[in-house]
């Protein structure tokens, strides 16, 4: 089969018919032939949904059933969104032009009070698609009628942690949050192996100390992460220190939270952070990931501190958020930005390449995740894309002359400051049924 064939119909606007091709062919052992890896060209093998072997390309060497990519295409490992509200591709756009509060409020809240389930099933099921078809296979939601979500993810073939967000404005006495709570495990058992279920506080103002702590037990026994926004604002970082006398990381430092959740800690947004802040995440091994287009549209701030977050220990990841914010959940993108962002404001175009950026948007998700690195090697789960090099912009890029590693800093240097996600083909998961 030819790769033109292949992508004819490509998965997941027609669904139906790429599984029909690889139902039709029995594609158990499917082998991508002539597609570049880290910049040598390679033939590679996936067998029940994971990668078997990855060896030079040879063309007098013969398998059962092949796709020939005819050194059109570059195969990356899949990226992780590890923050977004899915279901927000409903409300896309929404509110633009206003700051954080006066969005939330006045915008989003009012608009999720009239969500019914199948409202979220159908928004997390759209963002399904749109995350796969621009290269990312895993995420970390963060939203409410998470059966729905579950049920989305699962059809869409992705993975990752489905989280119920929780605010005190759920529940009216403490009878109601447990009551809450004790919905988890029937909902657990809805999720397969690809998708861990979790419990996550909205923010440090959405929900009080008490129930911040509680939360913080409730995932520590289960060993389930600990999924919150913390210091998206400046605003948000001054009314903690006027209630509490210490800026947010360290009062959820101080409510023992750090000492409970460690490397389950996802701190989203992390963007108003001072010195004594990063290093008690880095003591705990935490993760905090950057919204760089969130950041950006409402007006939160630009100054991530990358560099001191990462030389003190902290697993930083990339997310979109929500649709309403981001207007896209495209991490192509976002990685151009995150990358940028520091260049500028650190006046130095050395800081954050793009083989670095690349790895804050894919193993150090994973590595957030809990779950072993997938991609693209041997034993890994086949969760890989391919771009499309075809494209003006990624002439030269296998130009036999250059390295392998030369290959393969072209080719990331034009993928995230040159191409768009129109270049990138997601592939389907291999599944022996």
């Amino acid at each position: 089969m030819t790769i033109e064939h292949f992508f004819k119909n490509p998965f997941p606007h027609n669904k139906q018919s790429t599984k029909n091709v690889f139902k039709k062919k029995k594609f158990l052992m499917p082998t991508y032939r002539n597609l570049y890896i880290d910049g040598c060209c390679s033939d590679l093998t996936v067998t029940d949904d994971r990668v078997v072997s990855i060896e030079p390309a040879d063309p007098t060497k013969e398998f059962d059933d092949s796709i020939d990519c005819n050194g059109s295409f570059w195969a990356l490992p899949a990226m992780v969104n590890m923050h977004t509200h899915s279901a927000m591709t409903l409300f896309r756009s929404a509110g633009s032009g206003l700051p954080l509060q006066p969005w939330l409020h006045e915008v989003i809240f009012p608009r999720e009070a009239q969500l019914t389930p199948d409202d979220v099933f159908m928004g997390v099921r759209q963002a399904c698609d749109e995350m796969r078809a621009s290269g990312t296979l895993a995420l970390n939601d963060m939203y409410f009628h998470v059966d729905q979500a579950i049920r989305a993810v699962c059809q869409a073939h992705m993975e990752g942690n489905i989280a119920l967000s929780v605010t005190d404005n759920d529940f009216n006495t403490e009878g109601e949050f447990r009551q809450l709570l004790s919905r988890f495990d029937s909902l657990q058992q809805q999720c397969g192996d690809d998708i861990t279920l979790t419990i996550a506080p909205h923010s440090i103002y959405a929900v009080n100390a008490k129930h911040l702590q509680y939360l913080a037990d409730f995932t520590h026994e289960r060993n389930l992460p600990y999924h919150i926004h913390i210091s998206e604002t400046q605003a948000e970082r001054e009314n903690c220190i006027r209630q509490n006398g210490v800026p947010p990381v360290v009062w959820l430092d101080r409510l023992g939270i750090l000492d409970k959740t460690q490397s389950c800690f996802i701190g989203a947004h992390a963007l108003w952070l001072d010195d004594t802040e990063i290093a008690l995440l880095g003591e705990r091994h935490c993760n905090v990931v950057h919204c760089p287009n969130s950041n950006l549209k409402l007006g939160s701030g630009c100054r991530f501190r990358y560099v001191e977050l990462r030389d003190a220990g902290v697993n930083v990841t990339l997310g979109t958020d929500g649709c309403a914010s981001s207007d896209n959940l495209d991490l192509l993108e976002a990685m151009k930005v995150m990358s940028l962002l520091q260049k500028g404001t650190r006046q130095d175009p050395s800081v954050l390449p793009s083989h670095e950026v690349f790895q804050v948007a894919t193993a150090n998700g994973w590595h957030a995740l809990h779950r072993p690195h997938r991609g693209l090697k041997p034993g890994d789960k086949a969760r890989f894309f391919l771009v499309d090099i075809n494209r003006n912009i990624f002439s030269g890029v296998t130009d036999p002359q250059l390295s392998p590693s030369q290959r393969q800093t072209l080719f990331l240097d034009r993928l995230i400051y040159a191409a768009h996600s129109d270049t990138i083909h997601p592939i389907p998961q291999h599944h022996t049924s």
